[in-house]
């Protein structure tokens, strides 16, 4: 299955640019957004969260 990149391996880089300018810890909602985008795509794709993170950790090499 084709996981956009940017959904497997974070970049604070890619995800910033996202974070609202009101929030207090643009860190960890640059973290939360992308953990949203990574149940978007499974979900589309059928998948729960405990799906995903399998697949991810397969694409990353960790069994």
């Amino acid at each position: 299955m084709d996981v956009p990149t940017e959904l497997i391996h974070y970049d604070e880089g890619h995800w910033m640019p996202m974070v609202e300018d009101s929030i207090s810890f643009p860190v960890l909602r640059a973290r939360e957004k992308w953990r949203q985008a990574q149940d978007a795509w499974a979900t589309a794709h059928g998948m729960d969260r405990t799906q995903f993170e399998a697949l991810a950790r397969t694409i990353r090499g960790g069994g």
